[in-house]
């Protein structure tokens, strides 16, 4: 079965990614299309071959950019593309992928892909800019700590609340140059919440717990402990942006 946090900002990394595509372009979307697949490990090599050709497809069919995620700290077995969505009605009709490959060439790509997973999952998500963090002038970095977080029935003001006026000046404070947040919406759990900070580099870990790089260690339990009552889970893993698999109109 596949991982149910797995697709998030996008995803979702979700739309958060939105966020990560706008530290590159000016482009903005309304919604992020975040398709997580689960590659037999086999077929590895094969279905990276027809990602660049998926992805090709995305680029000559004008879409600004196409992320390409795949987990360093996680199941190591799953991607997760991500592609902007600017307003639903443009998902009526043939996709754009079929509009540029045909609908004969897009069966045969799609049907290859196929071979070469077991699950895949598709969640369309919406960015919550205000809550992040965008340093246009510190370029995007390929690791990041991605959070998907199930808020406790009724908590959700609390819980955004709470990231916007405790959460994210900690992070300014410590430093971080991109933090992003996104509202799974469809093929997601209700309730849930995605948050991607950026890593500069993987020694950054080795500092210990962001909060309590900046805030004494009384301060960041402080801060984590107002998010308790507002949380029923979260869970935490560390994604790698795929450079070779990924476009941006500004690259």
């Amino acid at each position: 079965m596949l991982n149910k946090h797995a697709y998030s900002f996008a995803t979702v990394l979700v739309a958060s990614l939105c966020g990560l595509c706008s530290a590159q372009s000016d482009v903005q979307s309304s919604w992020t299309d975040s398709t997580t697949t689960k590659v037999k490990p086999e077929m590895r090599q094969n279905y990276e071959g027809y990602l660049k050709q998926l992805m090709a497809a995305y680029e000559k069919a004008g879409t600004p950019w196409f992320l390409t995620f795949e987990n360093f700290a996680g199941d190591t077995t799953e991607y997760t593309t991500v592609v902007p969505v600017m307003k639903f009605g443009d998902l009526d009709g043939p996709s754009v992928v079929a509009k540029v490959l045909g609908k004969a060439g897009w069966r045969h790509l799609s049907r290859n892909m196929a071979q070469c997973y077991l699950a895949q999952t598709r969640q369309y998500a919406m960015p919550r800019t205000e809550l992040g963090i965008n340093q246009k002038d510190v370029p995007a970095g390929i690791y990041w700590v991605e959070t998907s977080t199930l808020v406790a029935p009724g908590k959700m003001g609390d819980y955004l609340n709470w990231l916007q006026s405790e959460y994210r000046p900690a992070l300014e404070k410590a430093g971080v140059a991109h933090f992003q947040v996104s509202q799974p919406i469809f093929g997601a759990v209700a309730g849930e919440i995605v948050t991607m900070r950026m890593l500069k580099n993987l020694a950054e870990i080795d500092g210990g717990p962001v909060l309590s790089r900046v805030l004494n260690e009384e301060g960041a339990r402080a801060v984590n402990a107002k998010s308790v009552a507002l949380v029923s889970s979260s869970n935490t893993r560390i994604v790698r942006v795929r450079t070779d698999l990924s476009y941006s109109a500004g690259k």
